[in-house]
């Protein structure tokens, strides 16, 4: 149902204490760079998972604001040749790389989840795909709402699925106002950042975050939970919308 990250066989050697040392063979996770221009201006060099790129770069383009909406772009193509990627855009928009207007996330602050049903999500994206369990080499990302998965990303950069969801929500047309985010990885100031740019009001990660993050994620009204497990996890800011966390959130102000 969604795409695979690429992943090479190597071969290694293995030690262990008590067995000594053998060969082994590891399922390695693939990655490409590529040069992103945008009406041939370069923007960044990309290292990403090699799929799936059209989800990618709209989804780039839209959360670092180099345009506004998906109907700016004309085109995209790539060079597998030069691992060039160039962007396009619509007759009647005039690129300015420094003077794009910031974009704003909505969020839905009605919304309300039971603990219970957090602690569902623990094992959920180690249902969906084994490519993390044979690389260990890839970050994964899925929109959740009511035990359904709306969205799913992996990609060898946490930030790169972030800029996939994104690229798949605008495309699909998903409201995410209502919507939960179950994330693999860190949680820095940086992957707030994106998170709010996606506008889910919750956000759920199997990893910690970062002091920063944690005070990005309150500034922007984002319920953080973290250390995500199949029967427990850390509500750091918003718990307001988790229920059976009310009565400790009411004593807390």
């Amino acid at each position: 149902m969604y795409s695979l990250s690429a992943t090479n066989h190597y071969q290694c050697i293995a030690y262990e204490k008590n067995k000594g040392a053998h060969k082994e063979q590891l399922d390695i996770s693939q990655e490409v760079a590529y040069k992103l221009y945008i009406e041939n201006t370069l923007i960044t060099t990309l290292i990403a998972s090699p799929h799936d790129f059209r989800d990618l770069i709209l989804g780039y383009c839209l959360m670092e604001e180099h345009i506004e909406s998906p109907d700016e772009i004309a085109t995209i193509s790539m060079n597998r040749e030069t691992h060039r990627i160039d962007v396009t855009l619509a007759h009647h928009i005039q690129y300015f790389q420094d003077a794009m207007p910031t974009a704003r996330a909505v969020k839905n602050t009605q919304i309300t989840v039971s603990a219970d049903e957090i602690c569902s999500y623990g094992s959920l994206l180690d249902s969906i795909t084994k490519a993390h369990h044979t690389s260990h080499g890839v970050h994964e990302g899925a929109i959740v709402k009511a035990s359904e998965v709306i969205a799913y990303a992996e990609d060898v950069g946490r930030h790169n699925v972030l800029d996939r969801l994104l690229g798949i929500i605008v495309t699909q047309h998903i409201d995410t106002s209502d919507k939960i985010l179950i994330f693999s990885g860190r949680v820095p100031q940086s992957v707030i950042k994106k998170v709010h740019r996606l506008g889910v009001p919750i956000m759920c990660s199997r990893a910690m975050p970062t002091a920063l993050g944690l005070a990005l994620a309150d500034s922007y009204n984002i319920t953080l939970c973290n250390v995500l497990r199949p029967d427990s996890f850390k509500c750091m800011t918003h718990p307001e919308r988790i229920q059976g966390l009310e009565t400790l959130y009411s004593d807390s102000l």
